[in-house]
């Protein structure tokens, strides 16, 4: 089975695109400042009991953000918002990413609404700079208050963990593999390598393939935009492969691993 891969760090950038299965191309930026006029009165008070999620699409630098509601007794019990990084599916924290700045933005802009239960009644310049993290949070949170009002609640398509898989035979010195991890039934990381088995002109054994030791860079980017796809999708199932041209046997093995990961979530 010939397994051409490597490793590679998907690439997400925030958007304000966002989805609960197929996401909006093309988004305008969001103004934290505008009034949530839908979701405020009566549709925050006549809420349907259930767990609510609300996630972006991935798109050019290396993260982007996933929301979850929690309604008991028709009231808002518990909102947590996050921005992940595509690699490892962890949120961002102070041990992962470098700007102190964005995090305190999102802790703040939780345990404010969390506290007040209102969207309208958050103040979004109490914590000065993430422009981008305040409008997304607004959108996600009024979309996650809209989805509960109708009570279209989220059931979770897989369980929660990390799972990993190899390929079964290396392919001319490279060894695929794969780690997938799952966070609230969502695929929120996507981390694909393929590590050199045998020593070879400028590689040793170990090596992860990158552009610094494999010449092919159509095999990157192809790669990047199957974990793309897989994330967005929330999986492999109907997504449009044919969408990513070129390097073929990498998008197959992409697909492959991937699925056999995700046969022990299930």
């Amino acid at each position: 089975m010939n397994k051409k891969v490597l490793a590679l760090g998907l690439s997400v950038v925030l958007t304000t695109a966002v989805f609960t299965g197929c996401a909006k191309k093309g988004a305008t930026p969001v103004d934290e400042n505008k009034p949530v006029t839908e979701v405020s009165g009566e549709a925050n008070e006549n809420l349907v009991d259930g767990t609510y999620l609300v996630k972006t699409e991935v798109s050019d630098h290396g993260n982007y953000s996933m929301a979850k509601l929690e309604v008991k007794d028709g009231q808002v019990e518990s909102l947590d918002y996050n921005e992940y990084l595509v690699d490892s599916g962890e949120a961002k924290n102070e041990s992962n990413y470098p700007y102190a700045e964005g995090i305190a933005v999102i802790k703040d802009l939780n345990a404010q609404f969390n506290d007040k239960k209102d969207l309208n009644a958050v103040d979004f310049d109490a914590v000065s700079g993430a422009t981008s993290t305040k409008g997304t949070f607004k959108e996600i949170t009024g979309q996650l208050l809209d989805k509960a009002s109708k009570g279209e609640a989220y059931t979770s398509v897989y369980k929660d963990g990390v799972y990993e898989a190899k390929a079964t035979e290396a392919s001319h010195g490279w060894l695929a593999e794969v780690k997938v991890k799952v966070q609230d039934g969502q695929i929120t990381g996507v981390n694909y390598a393929e590590i050199a088995v045998e020593d070879a002109d400028g590689v040793k054994v170990g090596d992860v393939k990158s552009v610094d030791n494999y010449a092919f860079e159509t095999t990157f980017e192809v790669a990047k935009a199957m974990q793309k796809l897989i994330i967005d999708n929330n999986g492999t199932e109907n997504i449009d492969v044919d969408s990513v041209t070129g390097a073929t046997s990498t998008r197959t093995n992409v697909m492959e691993l991937v699925n056999q990961a995700l046969s022990a979530a299930k």
